[in-house]
């Protein structure tokens, strides 16, 4: 019996390294998948950083691409007067048949600019439009509006 008893002795330390080996080979391996989901976690979040910093050098060129085109005297901030001055010049342009009106031949914005069942928009229409964008970008009511206050989506 004493044999038995060894025996059991030792089978159950071996059940016993067995089972250790067993836990510690589940640890280790939900060890390594917590590492690998972090890891995937910081691809991810530098991904998002990245795609920011470019979304960001985009919004910045088309800031400076506006205030290229809009800030005539070159002072850093666009007057009310320089924009609507822009935008008469913009309306000019457009209207190829100079009849003072602008079709959706000319400009393909025109039917949602225009009053219910116009299909044109007279230049104090359109410059309307413009003046309501420059209030709503020149965020401080100051008359100008700086780089600062500009969201380029916003026009």
């Amino acid at each position: 019996m004493k044999t038995n008893s060894l025996f059991d002795k030792v089978g159950l330390y071996i059940l016993l390294f067995a089972t250790l080996l067993f836990a510690a080979s589940c640890a280790n391996q939900n060890t390594k998948k917590t590492v690998k989901k972090t890891d995937q976690e910081s691809v991810s979040v530098k991904k998002a950083a990245v795609h920011e910093e470019v979304q960001d050098t985009v919004m910045f060129k088309k800031k400076l691409a506006f205030f290229e085109e809009f800030d005539l005297n070159k002072d850093k901030k666009i007057s009310q007067k320089e924009y609507m001055a822009m935008a008469s010049s913009k309306f000019d342009q457009l209207d190829k048949n100079h009849d003072g009106k602008l079709t959706v031949k000319e400009f393909d914005l025109v039917s949602t600019i225009a009053q219910k069942g116009q299909n044109y928009i007279t230049k104090p229409a359109f410059l309307a439009v413009y003046e309501k964008k420059f209030q709503k970008m020149d965020k401080n009511k100051d008359g100008y509006v700086t780089m600062e206050e500009l969201d380029v989506r916003e026009n």
